[in-house]
């Protein structure tokens, strides 16, 4: 795995993380910022305390999705980016596992690996994306009884 700063080209968005949305962010920090000027105002360290973290949680930011150097896992917090890559040559084996209308995909290295969870319908555009950049690892599907 390497980390690195740079935004890579999305093949393939996982439905693993449900994103924070602006809706909720801007309610969060604005409790946050309220939180704070009574903390200050009341002399409470513990409301101060409270709405920082707030204020930090509602710059929150994740995703999972498939590029051209194999899955990526980007978490952003307010304007720091960190960027963590399992590349396509350290997979040894996917396993599909359907779930409802979920495909769940575990990405073997080793003895670990990552997980990631794609609607039913980017199915088949994820064979075509595994087949491409590693023709040579087994893939086996694990159906639900």
């Amino acid at each position: 795995m390497r980390s690195a700063g740079l935004s890579m080209s999305e093949l393939l968005l996982s439905q693993s993380v449900v994103p924070f949305s602006k809706w909720i962010a801007w309610p969060v920090f604005g409790l946050g910022f309220l939180l704070i000027a009574r903390g200050i105002y009341v002399s409470m360290p513990q409301e101060i305390l409270i709405g920082a973290t707030f204020i930090y949680a509602s710059g929150y930011r994740k995703r999972v999705f498939i590029s051209e150097d194999g899955l990526v896992k980007e978490t952003r917090l307010w304007r720091r980016t960190r960027t963590t890559v399992l590349p396509w040559s350290e997979i040894k084996h996917v396993a599909l596992a359907r779930r409802g209308l979920k495909v769940i995909a575990f990405f073997e290295r080793d003895v670990t690996g990552w997980r990631a969870l794609f609607n039913d319908e980017d199915e088949p555009k994820l064979r075509t994306i595994l087949q491409n950049y590693i023709p040579e690892v087994e893939i086996s599907t694990i159906e639900e009884n």
